[in-house]
């Protein structure tokens, strides 16, 4: 059963992982919906929402990504919002939570604690955002690194490339990509490989993650609904 309930979690991690010119790009507010094929298991369906929350003085211009994802076994949400000053990203919040077979639990960070290094969502849209300019696009230079925390506050390093810059063909249409492969330096037979929208930052297009040179799964973005840049969401209830 403890062997079981490892993996469940393994699981749930990878579900939530796979949930951004010269000026970076503006965000645009969209719901997007994933199948995600895991060998072994049953397929998942993912639903990420990115949303403005707001602009004022106080609290600056302020936006949630909302990442959820389920199986017949299990389910897993995670959220984190953040304010735009700028080319800047700074994290305000971040909660998870996760059902297993009938075991569960829920993570939150605050904004003291995500002051220094982001929580896994906005780290993603951060990303998502630099990734089409980024200088290590070529074996020639190192590799970027991205710092981030976990959803229990632990420190995280992944280091990535920008491997392609080629249109992406979805079944939610064709789109501008570009292709990131992100691995553990302590953990070099796995990758992630993450394309985003090269135009939307925060919009994911595909993933592909790949162990020991064989593929354990895959990402595909099935729909996609676009919101004007200004509109405003209502907050999302759950959580």
């Amino acid at each position: 059963m403890s062997h079981r309930i490892s993996t469940l979690k393994t699981l749930a991690a990878l579900l939530l992982t796979t949930v951004s010119s010269l000026a970076l790009a503006a965000p645009t507010p969209f719901t997007a919906h994933y199948r995600l094929d895991i060998s072994g298991w049953p397929d998942a369906t993912i639903t990420h929402q990115l949303s403005h929350r707001g602009n004022d003085l106080q609290t600056g211009d302020v936006w949630e990504s909302d990442m959820r994802a389920s199986i017949k076994v299990a389910s897993g949400e995670e959220r984190g919002r953040f304010q735009l000053d700028g080319d800047r990203v700074q994290a305000l919040d971040y909660t998870s939570s996760y059902s297993l077979v009938g075991i569960g639990d829920k993570y939150h960070l605050d904004r003291a604690q995500l002051q220094a290094l982001p929580d896994r969502q906005t780290a993603l849209f951060d990303l998502s955002r630099k990734a089409p300019d980024a200088r290590c696009a070529s074996t020639q230079v190192s590799p970027c690194q991205l710092d981030y925390q976990n959803h229990k506050g632990k420190t995280e390093m992944l280091y990535y490339r920008v491997i392609d810059r080629s249109d992406i063909q979805t079944p939610a249409g064709t789109f501008p990509g570009v292709t990131v492969d992100t691995w553990d330096p302590d953990k070099r037979g796995r990758h992630l490989y993450l394309t985003f929208h090269r135009e939307i930052p925060g919009l994911l297009l595909g993933m592909r993650y790949v162990r020991d040179d064989e593929e354990r799964s895959h990402l595909t973005l099935t729909d996609l609904a676009l919101a004007p840049a200004n509109s405003t969401s209502a907050s999302t209830s759950g959580g």
